[in-house]
């Protein structure tokens, strides 16, 4: 009798994937469905608040494949750029919008503004499925003006100004911690110019108390401090070239430096047009940089003042493609003096989405030191070695992570549940 039941039931397995793959096409017919590509969003937010399309979890299931990326603005707000990609049905249909928030916008205000872009650039595509008709449109006259004439009355030129503090401090019976750290920071970024000056403060005291078996307490306090400021000008030459001049000066108990001051001309070409910096960007730089140096205490180098030629290439990659994204930095420099006197620095980050549900995430930094002039001469404690208080000579460092993630299941995402 089971084995007759199990007879009867199994045709009905059969056609579940035909069932299901109906249901698919029956709501495709109904709404689009999108994939929504964004790393730095609300996506909880974006889903509750347009429900007027389907959300999947895969774009091979997508009609659209919204990608969104982010780049902060000369005022300190935030650019999002949209890029709608049709798929299917709309292969070959794309759309770019751009939205700005403004550094005064609270989170909410940003997600907000967000969501209304995204439900404009939307519209093309839902306007061929039924879905149109339930769809409104509102026109609000406030938000209208010339961008141009606005910014001729902009009182400030373009000047942003922004102050800083940030304090963390944490204690037991035989020990606390205090860090402070304040900083001071004023841009101006026109198409032409950009300029940019900054300082910033820290302070750092950790406090150990030790009791002895007579209640006799002994106390150490162990404290660094650190100041730097940083004075940058840019020029735009054309699509591809631009010009610098950078300004530094720096102290820090920890690396033995009681000043430090270089000023650096510098050059930078960009292999794509600048304007396309939410797709793509390989650029690379070189400046020189005289430098002058005092130490808190005589270095390895037996030097107590220095003067020095230092030069330095960078280069920087960022793609941001539907695919995945990857950003990488790398950064050479050398004494001029003394070639060997050089350091490497390399960090690169891959996203990757290998195949439907399984995406990998490899990030990873290595750095080759041998530029150390400033450490100071003699032995160091054990203190200022397992506190990290005085710089320590190594020949590189190294750090690294690797994650996978795989899913599988409905390849529909619309409902929100904020419950617990």
């Amino acid at each position: 009798m089971k084995t007759c039941n199990f007879l009867l039931f199994f045709p009905f397995l059969l056609l579940l994937p035909f069932i299901s793959k109906a249901q698919d096409i029956q709501s495709q017919k109904n709404t689009i469905n999108l994939f929504l590509d964004c790393q730095h969003c609300d996506r909880s937010f974006i889903r509750q608040k347009i429900t007027f399309i389907n959300y999947v979890r895969d774009k091979e299931d997508a009609d659209v494949h919204l990608l969104i990326t982010r780049q902060r603005t000369g005022s300190g707000g935030t650019e999002f750029t949209l890029k709608y990609l049709g798929r299917k049905y709309f292969t070959g249909r794309n759309d770019t919008l751009r939205y700005v928030s403004v550094a005064s916008d609270t989170d909410d205000e940003q997600r907000r503004g967000l969501v209304r872009y995204i439900k404009i650039g939307l519209v093309p595509y839902v306007m061929e499925t039924p879905t149109v008709k339930d769809l409104a449109l509102n026109y609000t006259a406030e938000e209208q003006g010339d961008a141009q004439s606005s910014a001729a009355q902009d009182q400030w030129n373009y000047w942003v100004f922004e102050l800083s503090g940030d304090t963390f401090f944490s204690g037991e019976e035989s020990r606390s911690h205090l860090y402070l750290s304040f900083g001071a920071n004023a841009d101006r970024v026109t198409p032409d110019w950009k300029i940019n000056i900054g300082y910033d403060y820290n302070f750092n005291r950790r406090t150990f108390t030790e009791t002895d078996s007579l209640d006799n307490k002994t106390t150490d306090i162990y404290t660094t401090r650190g100041q730097w400021f940083h004075g940058n000008v840019l020029k735009s030459l054309t699509k591809h070239w631009s010009a610098g001049f950078f300004t530094d000066a720096n102290s820090s108990s920890r690396n033995n430096i009681t000043y430090q001051f270089s000023a650096s001309p510098g050059v930078e070409y960009n292999i794509y047009p600048y304007e396309e910096y939410s797709e793509h960007e390989v650029s690379f730089s070189y400046m020189v940089s005289p430098q002058i140096s005092k130490y808190d205490e005589i270095t390895i180098f037996d030097k107590r003042r220095q003067f020095l030629l230092r030069q330095r290439l960078r280069s920087r990659i960022d793609f941001t493609e539907p695919w995945g994204e990857i950003e990488g930095r790398m950064e050479a420099s050398t004494y001029m003096h003394d070639l060997s006197k050089n350091r490497l620095d390399m960090r690169l980050q891959f996203d990757f989405r290998i195949f439907r549900g399984l995406s990998l995430n490899v990030s990873g930094r290595y750095s080759v030191i041998n530029d150390q002039l400033s450490i100071p001469k003699g032995d160091i404690s054990d203190a200022e070695q397992l506190l990290n208080l005085r710089e320590q000579a190594t020949s590189y460092s190294y750090r690294g992570s690797i994650g996978i993630e795989y899913s599988f299941g409905s390849i529909y995402n619309n409902v929100v549940n904020p419950r617990f």
